[in-house]
């Protein structure tokens, strides 16, 4: 039988200090959101969403933490919103984009992207408004129809086409 020095006796076994080393890295880990891999890439939950964009305090909290569906494409045809449009078509268009790249169901992950589709401007006043002011699809119209009802550029009619003087010598 072999028989240790004291000193020996004393000591453990460093594997179970490099377990609780990496146990206690691995609690701390879950508490940030991420859990780390090879390499130094991670692979959590929060990848699947996208990014909140800043000061959506306009939005429900609902809204705001809604993950995106999986798979998910952004709409990448659909110019950004800047207030010389009419608004009701350039949001049929773009819930309409959103479907069609993977968002089915709720309006809540549109309703989110929202904000990555509007121009200086509009996004200025985005972030501007009260909290918690849109639950859902309906509210989203209400408040923005009635800021940008007014601002995009409508097309000529009668009374515009009445104005116009024809000069002398000059062709319809």
């Amino acid at each position: 039988m072999l028989v240790l020095p004291i000193d020996n006796q004393r000591r453990h076994d460093a594997r179970r200090d490099i377990e609780e080393n990496r146990r206690r890295r691995h609690e701390d880990v879950e508490e940030r959101g991420y859990s780390a891999h090879l390499g130094g890439r991670y692979d959590s939950d929060e990848d699947r969403m996208a990014p909140e964009p800043p000061d959506t305090r306009v939005f429900s909290r609902a809204i705001r933490s809604t993950p995106l569906p999986s798979p998910f494409r952004p709409p990448t045809s659909i110019a950004m919103y800047n207030g010389e449009t009419k608004l009701e078509l350039w949001l049929v268009d773009f819930r309409l984009a959103c479907q069609l790249g993977g968002a089915r169901g709720d309006n809540r992950a549109i309703i989110r992207q929202l904000p990555l589709f509007f121009s200086d401007t509009a996004r200025k006043w985005l972030e501007e408004l009260l909290a918690d002011q849109i639950h859902d699809w309906v509210d989203l119209v209400r408040v923005f129809e009635g800021n940008f009802k007014g601002t995009y550029i409508r097309p000529g009619n009668s009374w515009d086409l009445s104005k116009c003087k024809q000069k002398s010598g000059k062709t319809l």
